[in-house]
């Protein structure tokens, strides 16, 4: 019995270092499409500066709201957020072998060591699976505002675009 909760666990403190992973990678992600819309803005910028027509400058006035907004989503997604993790060496493990074996040593017709190791790692299941859910709330919304991110600028490429079309043609 021991043998497969210690497997499960293994698996669930897997699972946690994925979903810390994730955030990580949506970092990288929000990182890159900060980069995108920067250039964007620049690039928009540039189209004021050329005069375009007035279809381009409301194309670019448009433009510049979606991209304004998508790198406030951006910034949102990089926002620092403290991850839960586990602690290096905490007392709350010394603390709860020294419970269990008070409670295992009342009764005497049971093993201690056994009953202590299983009762812990039952334990240190249930807190990875608390430290992987608060860490999966923290990707959801990283996820969210890289999402809005992306489909705001969506828009704003296509009103570059068309923008640089416009300026071709004069």
């Amino acid at each position: 019995m021991a043998a497969i909760a210690e497997i499960r666990l293994e698996e669930i403190k897997a699972k946690e270092d994925l979903s810390l992973r994730l955030g990580d990678a949506l970092d990288v992600k929000a990182s890159i499409g900060l980069v995108v819309l920067l250039f964007l803005a620049t690039q928009s910028a540039y189209f004021f500066d050329k005069g375009p027509s007035v279809y381009g400058w409301w194309m670019q006035v448009v433009s510049a709201g979606f991209t304004s907004v998508a790198i406030l989503f951006a910034i949102f997604a990089l926002w620092p957020r403290r991850y839960t993790l586990p602690e290096p060496e905490s007392d709350i493990v010394t603390e709860r072998i020294a419970q269990l074996r008070h409670f295992y040593a009342s009764d005497p017709t049971e093993c201690i060591e056994p009953n202590v190791t299983a009762a812990l790692i039952d334990d240190e299941t249930k807190w990875a699976k608390e430290r992987i859910a608060a860490n999966q709330k923290k990707n959801w919304l990283k996820s969210d505002f890289l999402n809005w991110s992306f489909w705001l600028t969506i828009p704003a490429i296509a009103l570059n675009l068309g923008t640089m079309l416009a300026l071709i043609k004069n």
